[in-house]
């Protein structure tokens, strides 16, 4: 069902309210949005119309199960990529709620969604925080790499400037969405072992985990490694 976002904002803001009012009020959803009585009226009727909220006139305010279910979403949505431009980008606090509350409306429910399996997979992978974000709040700090980055990026080549006979770490893979992906399908992973066999006929042929293949040199411009 497709929702203004105004709609979304008022779903949203009962279901806050709900959790800490025993009853919800459409001067509660005005204020806390900061908005008119009357505009909190106008998208009450429609969203009752829609099925998503119980309101009688000069009543109070409920969410039905269809409602509540489209208000936890966009609750849930608005709450990772605030937490996200706030303790993971560094924005403060009042910045990361108003950009949270623009990127969820306005972004393609596909994009949203990606966006936040991404928060989420940085936030549960077990490792913990990547070293790459503390390295960007040193460049964020002091607008300069920090030199465990400088010293990496001097090391890293690509895949096809390796000579026969060169053995190498894959560090991290570059190019399209479906380029690395394919790449991953196949074995390319950080952390694999490579050994580079012979380049002809505009492949580079090679030994990757103890198995022979090849790639042509587009896809190998793609890998960065680190010789061992």
């Amino acid at each position: 069902m497709k929702l203004t976002e105004t709609a979304e904002d008022i779903l949203e803001a009962i279901y806050v309210l709900d959790k800490t009012k025993k009853v919800v009020r459409v001067k509660d959803i005005a204020k806390r949005l900061n908005v008119k009585m009357a505009s909190v009226v106008v998208g009450l009727k429609s969203l009752a119309q829609k099925g998503l909220v119980k309101h009688e006139h000069y009543g109070y305010v409920e969410l039905t199960s269809a409602g509540a279910k489209i208000a936890e979403r966009v609750y849930k949505h608005h709450q990772l990529l605030f937490k996200f431009f706030h303790e993971t980008l560094g924005l403060p606090a009042h910045i990361a709620d108003k950009d949270a509350c623009r990127l969820e409306h306005y972004l393609s429910p596909e994009g949203l969604e990606r966006i936040v399996d991404f928060i989420e997979f940085i936030e549960s992978c077990p490792e913990g925080a990547p070293t790459w974000l503390t390295n960007f709040f040193y460049f964020l700090q002091y607008g300069t790499y920090p030199e465990t980055c400088l010293r990496k990026k001097i090391k890293l080549k690509l895949l096809n400037e390796l000579n026969p006979g060169e053995t190498a770490e894959i560090v991290k893979l570059n190019g399209s969405s479906q380029t690395k992906q394919n790449l991953l399908k196949s074995g390319f992973v950080p952390g694999a072992r490579i050994k580079v066999l012979k380049k002809e006929d505009e492949k580079i042929f090679i030994e990757l985990e103890g198995k022979e293949t090849s790639l042509d040199l587009n896809t190998a411009n793609q890998i960065f490694v680190s010789l061992i």
